[in-house]
């Protein structure tokens, strides 16, 4: 079908044209299509089954390894284990071990799910969720026995060094949560990320070794480096050298209910604080015809951070609730528990943080 060509200077008054930047664009309209009726069979090509992932309202509280396996065995851990290959494999090869898989990619997880589905077996399971707040809260100390990355995302430029994952802070977490003698293994292709990473553990309670060696472990990442020319990689193993004194994150506080007496959305403006526990009021929306409101928050509890949004609704007695708007993502900490208590203050003072100074909204925004 040939179209006729449109001027570029002229105005355009169809209803079927818009214009962008002065230049009208032609737009068909289509008809309507019939809504799409998801197909259990073909979903198959995604995952067989969603037992080995933990949901996060199991992990709101830290669980049982003992009782979500059904026996007491060591304990792998793969960080950022990508499409599953080597997890699957490892998995198949050693039954008589458990595997603990972290990814925060959900296409990734669910490539994985589909391999571990061929053949079921009951030996692994997946978290989606940040390796720093999945260490913090789920694994108890002295738990796992040994613990790989394999080829992580690198950030090899300087200006994003900070969101580089193997700082020396969490090289003391994951040794809090190794067993005595148990071992960390990190492959890479970047030489930045291998020299910034080993540097990081010298000082920590897991030091690294580095070596320049051949991969071997037939991972994807390793047989697409090697078909690009690349024949060593560098290779980090340490063992944990003694045990770190890490705060504990992992007790749940207990939520309590949260109130508010009045609320006035027009002149609404919680303050935040600043320190090693870190409160930032970002944005309050408030809907009329519902009476209720949403008020984003960041919360910052040292390595871990929260984002998340607290609702307030309105309660038969006229009193306005707080609680987060998906509590199934939000963990229970103090940090959340004093996030809900300053939302419920409502304008207030500026409040000392734990360091000493002010803690108002622009100090919170500092701190953060």
């Amino acid at each position: 079908m040939s179209r006729r060509p449109v001027s570029r200077t002229a105005p355009c008054e169809n209803p079927l044209f818009r214009v962008t930047s002065g230049v009208p664009v032609h737009r068909i309209p289509r008809p309507a299509r019939p809504p799409t009726i998801m197909n259990p069979v073909s979903s198959r090509k995604y995952y067989r089954s969603l037992a080995p992932l933990l949901p996060a309202v199991l992990l709101n509280t830290r669980p049982s390894w003992k009782g979500i396996f059904g026996r007491d065995a060591p304990m792998d851990l793969e960080i950022g284990f990508g499409n599953g290959e080597f997890l699957n494999r490892k998995s198949l090869l050693e039954p008589g071990r458990d595997f603990v898989g972290l990814e925060i990619s959900w296409p990734s997880v669910k490539r994985a799910l589909r391999r571990l589905g061929n053949p079921p077996r009951t030996n692994a399971r997946l978290i989606c969720l940040p390796a720093g707040p999945a260490l913090s809260l789920y694994f108890p100390e002295k738990s796992i026995s040994v613990a790989r990355a394999l080829f992580p995302v690198p950030w090899p430029k300087e200006k994003h060094a900070k969101k580089r994952l193997f700082s020396r802070r969490f090289m003391d977490l994951l040794a809090s949560r190794l067993v005595d003698g148990g071992a960390f293994r990190m492959v890479t292709d970047d030489p930045v990320l291998a020299r910034w990473t080993l540097e990081e553990s010298l000082d920590s309670a897991l030091p690294l070794a580095l070596e320049e060696r051949e991969e071997s472990l037939d991972t994807k990442y390793g047989r697409k480096w090697e078909t690009r020319g690349a024949r060593a990689f560098y290779y980090m193993e340490g063992v944990k050298a003694f045990h770190p004194d890490i705060p504990d994150r992992g007790t749940n506080p207990g939520m309590q209910p949260t109130f508010m007496d009045a609320l006035d959305p027009e002149t609404y403006s919680p303050g935040g604080i600043s320190g090693e526990t870190a409160v930032v009021f970002r944005e309050f929306v408030w809907d009329p015809r519902r009476a209720e409101g949403l008020l984003n928050v960041k919360v910052v509890e040292g390595d871990f951070i929260q984002e998340f949004f607290i609702r307030m609704r309105r309660d038969p007695d006229g009193r306005y609730r707080l609680y987060p708007a998906l509590a199934h993502q939000v963990f229970p900490t103090e940090g959340v528990r004093k996030a809900l208590e300053l939302a419920a203050a409502g304008p207030c003072p500026a409040h000392e943080d734990p360091a000493g100074g002010s803690g108002g909204p622009e100090a919170a925004g500092n701190g953060a």
